[in-house]
Parts: C-alpha cells; structure tokens; sequence
C-alpha cells in the first residue's frame, strides 16, 4: 500500500538559496511516515508500539524549492522480526521525482521497552511492497566511523532537541552536523546524497562528542558520548 502526502515548502524548509534544506526533507520523511501510520491504526495515540529509525539513505536529482507543494509516496518495503524497511519519493508540481529515501526501523514496546515482534495484523495493515523499489537492498549496511577524524567538538543537547520519546528527535543529527562542517563545506551548499546509522539515542542534557572526518568521496561525522565510549550515530555525506 502506497500512503500519498502533500507538504508546501515554506520559509523555515529552506536554505539560502531557497531549496529544500536536507533537515527538512527528513521532517517531511517523518510526517508523512506518521499519517501512514495512524491510517494503519498504528500511530502513538493507537498504539503501544513504536517505530525507532536505525538509518536512512536518501539521494536527491533536484531539490523542491519555496513555495511548491510537494507530493511524497511512502510505502512499507518489508517486515520481518522486529525490523522494517519503509521507502519514500517526492514529486515536486511538475510531476518530477525529485528525490528518493529508504529507511530501516525497530519496533519497541513503549511500555516494557523491550524489542516487539511485527504482527501478522500489523504486516497486513502496513500492506508491505516488496518489489516496489529504488534501491537495490532493503537493509542499510553499518557504517563505520573514522579511525583518523581531522578535529572533534563538543555540543550540549537542549530541551529543543528532544522529541515526544524524550530522545533528540532524528532530523537534528543534521543539524551536529551542519555546525561541526568547516565554513568552507558548510558555505559549499548540502550534498545530494548522504546516509545516516542512528546507533544509540541521545538524552536531554547530554553533552556529545561530534568527529569530522574528510574522505575521498565524502566527509563523515562520528557523534559519540562525551567520554567517546557510546556510539551514538553516524553520518556520511557523499559527494
């Protein structure tokens, strides 16, 4: 089952040259990831069950920019166990694929917290597509982090960050990462490719260690505890 959304672009989506910023791409990944969860009788107000993103791999051929309304697909690529694969599109007005994002998740019992089988009720409902794809895998590899970062910085998380799961919500991992970029990458303008493994979640009040690290096809970010021994995430922004 294919869930359809339409989002306009307002002011706050967009970067200095009006387009669709890659932080706000991920909020529209999750909203629309919500309504076609609440269709599916499976949302926060109709479920003890909740999805946690494990990562995301989006790739872009032409960012929306201010003032379109864009038309985004989400549909459920695959379950199994406790993971699931959910894929998105975005259209923008004239009809042109603009950009493509697959994620994987994890079911959680809100109030156990322990890790929740997918039911056969709950495959139904979602109406997974298997062979409705534009990736050619369904599980997104580790990443590693960098074993020679360049520099490191530390970012304390505030209030503003935390989501209703009292976690810093997904989409502000973008946002260590904009602020630990060199001036010169960061005036640059975003990538049109990057991945993200979110590995263990960050709390309110937490200060976090943040690596950046230049490759040949890339840069990468490693967020971890202060004292560096929890891996909290990583990012690859692709060239």
């Amino acid at each position: 089952m294919v869930f359809t959304g339409k989002f306009y672009i307002g002011y706050s989506d967009i970067s200095k040259d009006s387009t669709l910023t890659n932080t706000s791409i991920l909020k529209l990944f999750e909203n629309v990831a919500s309504m076609h969860s609440r269709v599916a009788n499976d949302d926060i107000n109709q479920s003890e069950g909740r999805w946690f993103l494990t990562g995301y791999h989006v790739k872009i051929t032409k960012r929306p920019v201010y003032g379109e309304t864009v038309t985004i697909n989400t549909w459920s690529r695959d379950m199994k166990g406790v993971q699931a694969c959910r894929e998105f599109e975005v259209y923008n007005e004239k009809g042109e694929l603009c950009l493509t994002g697959l994620s994987n998740w994890i079911r959680i019992n809100a109030k156990t917290l322990r890790l929740e089988r997918i039911s056969p009720e709950l495959y139904e409902a979602y109406g997974s597509e298997p062979d409705h794809t534009n990736f050619n895998y369904s599980w997104i590899e580790k990443l590693k982090e960098s074993e020679t970062p360049d520099f490191d910085k530390e970012f304390h998380i505030e209030r503003n960050f935390i989501d209703a799961n009292n976690h810093m919500n997904n989409v502000y991992y973008l946002d260590l990462v904009t602020n630990i970029l060199p001036e010169e990458v960061y005036q640059a303008g975003e990538l049109n490719e990057f991945l993200i493994m979110y590995k263990s979640a960050i709390k309110y009040d937490e200060t976090v260690n943040c690596s950046f690290a230049a490759e040949d096809d890339g840069y990468r970010i490693t967020i971890k505890s202060q004292d560096k021994s929890d891996l909290k995430a990583v990012i690859k922004l692709v060239k």
